[in-house]
């Protein structure tokens, strides 16, 4: 995966599906791309809350991704094969 496809995907599913615009996957991803960069505290909720659900930060972006992939194909979209 690559991180400018996913930057992408997401502001497509912005675009063409307002409705998943302020869903959860949206703030979950901004909550991990965060934690990517190390730029939440390491006492915070937030990272509390990734930690219990993910191992890593890198298989919280997969399992995103993923997710994400889901949402595309339900737009029929070609872009990402």
């Amino acid at each position: 995966m690559k991180y400018l496809d996913f930057l992408w995907a997401l502001d497509l599913l912005h675009r063409y599906c307002p409705k998943y615009h302020s869903n959860e996957i949206f703030v979950l991803a901004d909550d991990i791309l965060q934690w990517i960069n190390n730029e939440l505290p390491e006492d915070s909720s937030k990272v509390a809350y990734l930690k219990s659900c993910f191992n890593s930060p890198r298989e919280a972006m997969t399992i995103l991704w993923k997710e994400i992939m889901l949402l595309a194909d339900s737009l029929g979209s070609s872009r990402f094969n």
